[in-house]
Formats: structure tokens, C-alpha cells, sequence
């Protein structure tokens, strides 16, 4: 491999690294104000929330012991990289301007949004979701900001395929921990998938290269934004792992009823 291919190989490489290292890169997670994309994962306060009401869809583990060792490698991946790095960028970016970024990501990823409330049948959602885009890709400054929800109190619908597949009645099945990926299912597993071909980004920058490093700025932004959130996750538990399971199928189950 010439000096000049090596180079752009790793460049890629570490782009892609920091694209997917965080610990907790799946569905429903907390990002500040939403449950989102983030660093966090705990269940979101709701006070007309009773957990008792409706029992939470079940999902089975038979992969603990992998998944308990692809916990603690994640966990270390977010001590060791993602913290430090996120750190380093929060230390010269302003809040401000990161909260801008991640806004126009979130206006970016509509079409993903918009096709899972369509192929649920919630169809008032799929229009508020084509109305926030236009406010807030016009007013908003390219999605900057989002002047949808704070002057027409449009709020965003986080619909992705796993709630797509669970509104049709399919179960999560085995829950798995993927190395990098973090806390996911069978079934959200495969949503993640099919999300991906959904993704306007994927074809707005189809090379590698350039895709990976879209991708990994987000992870950085967003991570940088909820820094202190998983430790205090950690703290409050008493197995952290459990509690990282129970809390992800239970705001899975929680996304999917409503």
C-alpha cells in the first residue's frame, strides 16, 4: 500500500472509530432534553407515568455473559476515548454552537422520522414532521434552531423501524449488547438496519470517508453535551448492567405504546 492510500486508510479508520464509540449508541437514549441519540441511558420522567399500568414488553438474555463482557468493554471505550475526546472539543466549541449542531442533525435525519410515523399509520405525526422541517429549515436557519418547537410547540416525533416493527406486533426477543454499538435487540438490531438505507446522509455523502467523519462529529457533539450523565448512571446503581437492560427495554416498551 503506497504512503498516500496508508494514510487516507487511516485516517477512515479513525473516523469510523469515533463515529461508533460510545457505549450507549442505541435506540432511545437521553441526549439532554429528548430521548434520543446520547451518552445516557435511563428512563425518561413522565409523572402521569405508572410503570405498573402495562406490563413491559419481555425480552429474553441468553447472550448475558457476552453481553456483560461487551458492557465493560464499552464502559472502558467511553472512559478511555469518548470522554477525553468529547472534553477536548467541548473545550472549544460553545454550548451554544453544539446545541445548534445537533439540532441541524436532528432536522436532517426528518425523512427517517417521517417514514416510520407513515408506516405506523400515525399520520398527524408524519405532518407535523414535514411542517417542523419546513419552519424550521426556513426560520430556523437550516434546522439550527429549532423554532418549530419553541414558537409553534411542534414536537419532534423520535419514530425509527424497531418502533416501526414493535407497533406491528413484533417482540424484541434476545437483547444483545453490541461492542461499540451498545444496549440494542433482535428486533432493533434489524431496525437500525433498515434505518440506515433510510438516512438522508447516507446518500448525501456517499463517500466512506466523508460519511465517517459527518458521523463522527455527531457522536462527539452529542456525547459532549450529556458528559457527567453516564457516571451518574453508574453511581446510582447497584449492577449497572442490569440496570443499563432494564432501563433500555423499558423506554423501548414505552416508545413503542405510544
Amino acid at each position: 500500500m503506497r504512503p498516500k492510500e496508508l494514510c487516507c486508510f487511516l485516517v477512515l479508520a479513525m473516523l469510523t472509530f469515533i463515529t461508533l464509540a460510545s457505549p450507549v449508541q442505541a435506540r432511545g437514549v437521553y441526549d439532554g432534553t429528548t430521548w434520543t441519540e446520547g451518552a445516557t441511558l435511563m428512563v425518561e420522567e413522565d409523572e402521569d407515568y405508572d410503570p405498573f399500568s402495562e406490563e413491559m414488553q419481555k425480552a429474553a438474555d441468553p447472550l448475558e455473559r457476552f453481553n456483560r463482557a461487551m458492557f465493560a468493554f464499552n464502559d472502558r471505550l467511553y472512559f478511555w476515548f469518548m470522554k477525553p475526546v468529547s472534553r477536548v472539543y467541548a473545550g472549544f466549541i460553545p454550548q451554544g454552537v453544539r446545541f445548534c449542531i445537533r439540532n441541524a442533525y436532528h432536522n436532517a435525519m426528518m425523512p427517517v422520522r417521517l417514514l416510520n410515523c407513515t408506516f405506523q399509520g400515525k399520520f398527524k405525526a408524519a405532518g407535523t414532521e414535514l411542517a417542523r422541517f419546513a419552519i424550521n429549515t426556513t426560520l430556523g436557519a437550516g434546522g439550527m434552531f429549532d423554532f418549530a418547537g419553541t414558537e409553534y410547540q411542534l414536537k419532534r416525533h423520535d419514530e425509527d423501524f424497531g418502533q416501526t416493527l414493535g407497533h406491528h406486533g413484533m417482540q424484541p426477543h434476545a437483547y444483545i449488547t453490541w461492542p461499540v454499538f451498545g444496549p440494542s435487540s433482535v428486533r432493533d438490531t434489524f431496525g437500525t438496519v433498515v434505518d440506515g438505507f433510510l438516512n438522508p446522509l447516507t446518500y448525501v455523502y456517499p463517500e466512506a470517508w466523508v460519511g465517517a467523519a459527518v458521523r463522527g462529529g455527531r457522536v462527539v457533539n452529542n456525547t459532549s453535551l450529556t458528559l457527567g450523565d453516564y457516571e451518574d448512571f453508574k453511581r446510582s446503581a447497584l449492577d449497572p448492567y442490569v440496570s443499563m437492560r432494564d432501563a433500555y427495554l423499558q423506554n423501548r416498551s414505552r416508545a413503542v405504546r405510544e
